[in-house]
């Protein structure tokens, strides 16, 4: 469903139920038995940057469990699911013809991930692996990443917006007076 509070979908929440559903199923496949679990989110709301650190989560549980995160987006592009399906081995695919929807869900992800390499189904875009500044929703070349939570800012923040930690920003250059040829610092030490 939609949440304003997010700005868009519970994208995260899905992935996460879906990983919880993938680790049951592979948890009660019988020994000498293998199943090769896949996720297909189907995406037609923008990426809300709420969302970010609970989407970049579950994007590395799947690549850790070798599950793969397959992606169908109706509108806007989507960097998150772009990087949970080059991450996880996946494909990402944008439909922008929707009356072909089902001819894409059946040509392209009906099909297990083996035989897509013999296909030729269409390439993926250079995926930007880029942080996105959680303030802004940017993608950042370099920013500030909280050390307890690794949110990423575009600049400072002395308290942290989605874990609460609280940061001092130490100088670490002194402040220098000149008195009579003679340098002392700022408490009178010289």
């Amino acid at each position: 469903g939609i949440n304003a509070e997010y700005g868009g979908s519970l994208l995260g929440a899905a992935l996460l139920r879906a990983l919880c559903y993938c680790n049951v199923t592979n948890k009660s496949v019988k020994s000498g038995h293998t199943l090769h679990t896949r996720i297909l989110v189907i995406k037609g709301s923008p990426d809300g940057r709420g969302q970010y650190m609970t989407i970049m989560n579950a994007i590395f549980a799947a690549q850790k469990n070798k599950i793969a995160i397959d992606s169908v987006v109706l509108g806007e592009e989507s960097t998150y699911l772009e990087q949970a399906s080059e991450i996880t081995g996946g494909t990402y695919l944008r439909v922008s013809d929707h009356s072909a929807l089902t001819q894409y869900l059946l040509s392209v992800f009906l099909m297990s991930i083996e035989f897509r390499k013999t296909f030729n189904i269409p390439p993926p875009n250079k995926v930007d692996f880029r942080a996105a500044c959680q303030c802004h929703g940017t993608m950042l070349d370099t920013g500030f990443v909280c050390s307890v939570c690794m949110t990423v800012y575009c600049s400072f923040r002395a308290i942290c917006q989605s874990c609460n930690a609280h940061f001092k920003l130490r100088t670490a250059v002194k402040k220098v007076k000149k008195t009579a040829g003679k340098r002392k610092l700022e408490n009178g030490k010289s």
